[in-house]
């Protein structure tokens, strides 16, 4: 066989990681291209970098897309420096008849003759190079004639994909749209874990006397009260689970904001929006306030925050891999003040002791009132339902292992 091999910390895995080892995969006919995500030091800041579990978890999402593709934890599993000549001897006792092909971006090429025993490394395994930028060509093979005196050194000729994991953590921790980026895998083990998030060292300030005033005045008494509840609720959430208490608030407060327009004025901001609607939501008025109100106070009230945005955008119909302030908010309109319907107190109580099994009960009731009535599932529902029974199963599995030991 023809073994890639492809290192890099991978914090977090991104679609250029995975085009970069595709390609390599098409140009140099490789079987197999492992992705081994490398050591990274205890005192780096967590807010920037990740734990070696969740790199790897992220990583077996986002390589499912390729059956080629497979991840190896060789490099976080020994107590060394990650040379990348002990992972060649380790995959080369793996695999002693087989060809070794190393992976590595146009960047890496340029200083590879610093690398530690470069020369053991070539004579062990091929070099695959795959460009990282564009316009590097030239520059890229009169280094590739240098090192050819030590061994084979091949440079790809796919079209690079310019991503930059700096700046993907930038834009998580200033709540900005990841999803072009990322495998939507990677999306949702991002928001359901929290990662890279800022969350706690800035405070961003909000108006909500300003938004009260305009909901007054545009929403009956009725709907303004259950505004204000769910506001209310979804900070005492926030509070409990580790949440910003003021944007809980603003996004419970601003939830239903377009509940009460007409329904052409809902259905053409929902058209306008530009988000991804299932054919369900088009189809049903009932759902169409949730996406007008989150475009409404983005084009309105300037609100670029992408988590208040999603969590007003999902409150009605959930979805797989939702953030905590997204659950907060779905929960927080489920369970406030004025709310009395059947088993609404089990609810509650439910919510205050854990939000995955909360969100699960959530969205069973939706899809069984939807059943109910004949009416349409969201894809985004019934995603959301198998996310949290997976999570749930994950959970008892993971509880179960923890007690045989």
């Amino acid at each position: 066989m023809r073994i890639g091999i492809f290192g890099g910390s991978f914090n977090p895995v991104h679609n250029g990681h995975i085009h970069l080892a595709r390609s390599a995969a098409d140009e140099f006919s490789l079987d197999k291209v492992f992705l081994v995500p490398s050591r990274i030091s205890p005192h780096r800041s967590s807010s920037e970098y990740v734990s070696a579990e969740d790199r790897l978890a992220m990583l077996h999402a986002a390589v499912s897309v390729d059956e080629r593709l497979d991840v190896s934890d060789y490099e976080l599993s020994v107590d060394r420096v990650s040379y990348t000549i002990y992972t060649i001897e380790h995959f080369r006792s793996l695999y002693p008849d087989d060809e070794l092909f190393l992976l590595v971006g146009s960047d890496m090429l340029m200083c590879f003759d610093k690398w530690f025993r470069y020369e053991d490394i070539l004579e062990e395994a091929s070099l695959c190079v795959i460009s990282r930028i564009t316009g590097d060509s030239e520059q890229l093979r009169k280094k590739a004639e240098e090192l050819g005196k030590f061994g084979e050194v091949l440079i790809g000729n796919a079209e690079p994909l310019e991503i930059s994991s700096t700046e993907i953590r930038k834009k998580i921790a200033k709540n900005k749209n990841i999803s072009c980026y990322l495998d939507e895998n990677v999306v949702q083990y991002i928001r359901l874990k929290g990662l890279y998030s800022l969350r706690g060292e800035t405070k961003v300030h909000y108006d909500p006397d300003e938004k009260k005033k305009y909901l007054k005045a545009h929403l009956s008494a009725k709907r303004y009260a259950h505004s204000l509840n769910v506001a209310a609720e979804c900070r005492k959430l926030a509070q409990k689970y580790g949440e910003d208490p003021d944007k809980a608030y603003y996004a419970g407060l601003l939830h239903d904001i377009c509940k009460e327009l007409p329904d052409e004025e809902q259905k053409a901001l929902v058209i306008n929006s530009g988000f991804t609607v299932c054919r369900e939501e088009l189809e049903t008025r009932s759902l169409w306030h949730a996406i007008a109100g989150a475009y409404f106070i983005k084009t309105n009230f300037g609100v670029e925050d992408i988590d208040i945005l999603n969590a007003v955008r999902f409150h009605t119909v959930g979805r797989a891999g939702m953030s905590r302030l997204e659950e907060i908010v779905y929960l927080g309109d489920l369970i406030s003040a004025e709310r009395d319907y059947k088993d609404v107190d089990k609810m509650r109580k439910l919510t205050y002791t854990s939000l995955n099994a909360a969100m699960l009960e959530a969205l069973s009731f939706s899809m069984k009132a939807v059943i109910k009535k004949g009416g349409l599932i969201p894809v985004c529902t019934a995603e959301g339902y198998n996310f949290y029974i997976r999570l749930e199963r994950e959970e008892k599995s993971s509880n179960s292992k923890r007690g045989t030991k």
